[in-house]
């Protein structure tokens, strides 16, 4: 059985925290920093740092802002300390991937043809990475966590209209992801989906009156809003199975797993190439095979470390 989750078994931990998810988009720009400075290709791995920062600077920074206003606005001091921390680790993160971009850059050989070449895949995988987190508002993050917990306090005194007023906030900020980040990035076929998230936020509040005595039928219906989407997104051209199945299959991957038990993966499409991920739990990240969409060739490998080592693969 695999586990959906996010790529790697050390970003399981990430989700335990109320806004850790952030990481994501660099995370991924990760493994191909990795790639290319494994390859020795400064060029490209200058550019990957680069992306690095942007996605913490286009997804991180907006989603933290969003989420410190709310705590900071709503009176939940202690989280809103957890947001303020968490947007320094985000500014030193965006810090530490400028200054390795830079050193690249100063040893890079990499032509100009090679380098547009990466700038095409890159704006690719943004195009994937710039939704993600509003498009899963409501599995995991802040809904999963806060406002699912903050809902359950007030369904156990029966404050229906609490329960109710949160769902609307939590629709308000699912809105704002989709406005702060792929619509202000040029992703405009998202507007309808935030205009949709502001008209249930309204009709919660309408029914939000005091002294309700039960909760009206389906009011968690965000989730089924997103599942009723029709974005057009860079579409895969091959199937997920396909993946799994080239990636299975290498010699080098079964090497390497052959002395793990219960070895698991996951594919993950990043726009112009896909990455599976080989994990357990006793171990953690063992490998990552990365695969051309278009010819379904390994790119290369690249091995794991235990999870106990002092710096994991994608800390």
């Amino acid at each position: 059985m695999r586990y959906t989750v996010l790529l790697l078994f050390s970003i399981l931990f990430i989700f335990a925290k109320p806004c850790g998810a952030v990481y994501e988009g660099t995370a991924n720009a990760n493994i191909f920093i990795r790639l290319y400075e494994q390859r020795g290709d400064y060029g490209r791995l200058a550019l990957w740092h680069e992306t690095a920062a942007e996605c913490l600077n286009l997804i991180s920074i907006p989603m933290n802002k969003i989420t410190y206003n709310y705590y900071k606005s709503n009176g939940y001091e202690i989280w809103e300390k957890r947001a303020e921390k968490e947007v320094r680790e985000i500014h030193e993160q965006r810090q530490f991937h400028l200054e390795h971009a830079k050193t690249a850059w100063k040893k890079s050989k990499t032509t100009e043809n090679v380098l547009n070449a990466e700038r095409e895949k890159i704006a690719k995988y943004m195009k994937i990475w710039l939704p993600h987190y509003p498009d899963r508002f409501y599995t995991f993050g802040i809904y999963a966590t806060f406002f699912k917990e903050q809902q359950e306090r007030a369904a156990l005194r029966k404050d229906y209209s609490i329960v109710l007023k949160l769902e609307a906030d939590a629709a308000e900020m699912c809105a704002a992801q989709y406005d702060k980040i792929p619509i202000a990035n040029g992703l405009d076929n998202y507007t309808e989906l935030r205009d949709k998230y502001l008209r249930h936020a309204t009709l919660l509040r309408t029914l939000a009156k005091p002294n309700l005595k039960k909760l009206p039928k389906d009011i968690h219906i965000g989730k089924h809003i997103q599942d009723q989407k029709t974005i057009i997104r860079i579409l895969p051209q091959k199937r997920e199975d396909n993946i799994l199945h080239i990636a299975t299959a290498d010699q080098r991957i079964k090497n390497i797993i052959s002395n793990h038990k219960v070895v698991r993966e996951y594919a993950w499409f990043q726009g112009f190439a896909w990455t599976v991920s080989f994990y357990n739990h006793s171990w953690g990240n063992l490998a990552i095979a990365i695969i051309d969409d278009k010819t379904g060739k390994i790119i290369d490998i690249l091995e794991g470390q235990h999870k106990s080592d002092k710096h994991e693969y994608l800390d």
